[in-house]
């Protein structure tokens, strides 16, 4: 039964760790501006890899300068404009639209659910065995 609470503990932390920050992102950042890529950076190995965006953009004739994440969910091309959510509180606080952010999300919560079920799981199973 233990394996049941390991499990089931770790997939919900790790599904809550890896989906709030981009949640919250979600939240906070409403704003919205154009930008264009500056540059992409795709990780090493074989096969599909990740890749990496750094854009520009302007918001009240301030220049800001971001990266987004390693995903597998986008394609970037250097040089082409793209949408930016940004936090009017703080404009350095962005995410580019259609850079994976909300299959990001997703897949966290996925897996927290996942934690959940297994844990109730867990306990019916300690409650009819036990």
């Amino acid at each position: 039964m233990i394996a049941f609470w390991k499990i089931g503990g770790l997939f919900l932390i790790v599904g809550l760790l890896y989906s709030i920050p981009k949640y919250m992102q979600i939240i906070k950042c409403k704003e919205h501006a154009k930008g264009i890529i500056v540059n992409t950076t795709n990780s090493t190995g074989a096969g599909h890899q990740p890749i990496k965006a750094f854009y520009e953009y302007s918001v009240n004739n301030v220049k800001y300068s971001q990266n987004t994440n390693w995903t597998n969910f986008a394609i970037f091309v250097n040089g082409k404009e793209c949408d930016v959510m940004y936090d009017k509180k703080n404009p350095n606080n962005s995410y580019i639209k259609k850079s994976g952010q909300i299959i990001n999300c997703v897949l966290g919560t996925f897996f927290a659910i996942i934690g959940i079920i297994v844990l109730c799981l867990g306990i019916f199973l300690n409650h009819v065995l036990y």
